[in-house]
């Protein structure tokens, strides 16, 4: 028997990574059902897609579709000032063959929206998470890649800074050593590089959990590491407070599992390059790998 809900109090949530794709069913604040799966093994836009269909399929599986108000999609890399089409997805290069609005709204004939991947990260934290609350957020994912968020609430009502072109918030696009990386100038020099798995495997060519774990044994090493990813993290932060002032600031991502190897040197860093002290509250997320499906689903709430 079909569980009796309000009409249209369903939403999903889903968050495609560079590694994994993250699914959650929301009814309000609540988290009704959640799946993940992981997407190196699809090698064509129409397995990729299939899966996604079917485990759409499989969360709403009980329930009434006449009851969902739709889908909400966080996805890596930039979108068109209108959110409608994804003009660069740098780490699934397989979503520039697919009209993911188009094919989801065909198959299910719910509105879909679709939103940057950290920008729904901000957003899950600044409405459930460590920004409940709180008037600014910035939001720093360190995955696979390095992205950003920004959001504010303002008379109670949240909103995402997404710029005049729709690019604002690109955080790891941020250039913090000019010279290139490594004394490599044709490889931009941009905080991507040093707040994410491609720093960690550059400098130990380890899986960043590997690493962490070695870290946390005291191996000396893997401890020079998170301070160096540390440090640059620091410039960022004070980079971001200068540019933003935000009331929080938010670390996610699977690098960001570390936190307790890097932050003190981060905060250090970040303390010493500031103008003036403020008292910007540096923190960790508090949805872990939902916050990015949850923000995702709550694009219906942001776009009322």
């Amino acid at each position: 028997m079909k569980k009796k809900l309000t009409a249209k109090d369903l939403i999903i949530g889903i968050d495609i990574g560079g590694t994994k794709v993250k699914l959650v069913l929301m009814r309000g604040n609540k988290v009704l059902r959640e799946d993940k799966y992981l997407v190196k093994s699809f090698n064509t836009p129409r397995k990729f897609l299939a899966t996604l269909i079917a485990t759409i399929e499989l969360i709403l599986s009980g329930y009434d579709i006449e009851h969902c108000r739709g889908i909400g999609i966080g996805l890596a890399g930039a979108l068109d000032q209108k959110r409608v089409k994804v003009l660069f997805p740098p780490n699934l290069a397989l979503l520039k063959k697919l009209d993911l609005r188009r094919s989801l709204r065909g198959r299910f004939n719910l509105p879909v929206l679709l939103e940057n991947d950290t920008n729904a990260m901000a957003l899950g934290e600044m409405m459930f998470g460590a920004g409940k609350g709180k008037e600014s957020l910035v939001m720093i994912s360190m995955g696979t890649g390095t992205g950003g968020g920004v959001c504010y609430r303002r008379d109670g009502k949240v909103s995402l800074l997404t710029g005049h072109h729709g690019v604002a918030g690109e955080l790891g696009r941020m250039i913090i050593n000019f010279n290139g990386v490594e004394g490599r100038p044709r490889l931009s020099g941009e905080a991507e590089q040093y707040l994410s798995a491609k720093f960690i495997s550059r400098r130990s060519g380890k899986h960043p959990l590997k690493l962490q774990q070695e870290a946390e044994r005291g191996v000396k090493k893997a401890r020079q590491i998170y301070d160096e990813l540390g440090e640059y993290l620091g410039y960022v932060l004070a980079n971001i407070v200068h540019t933003y002032d935000p009331q929080i600031i938010v670390l996610g991502g699977g690098v960001s599992e570390a936190y307790k190897l890097f932050i003190k040197t981060a905060k250090e860093t970040m303390k010493n390059n500031l103008m003036v002290p403020v008292e910007t509250k540096i923190t960790s997320s508090q949805l872990g790998d939902r916050a990015g499906a949850m923000g995702a689903a709550a694009l219906f709430t942001l776009y009322d």
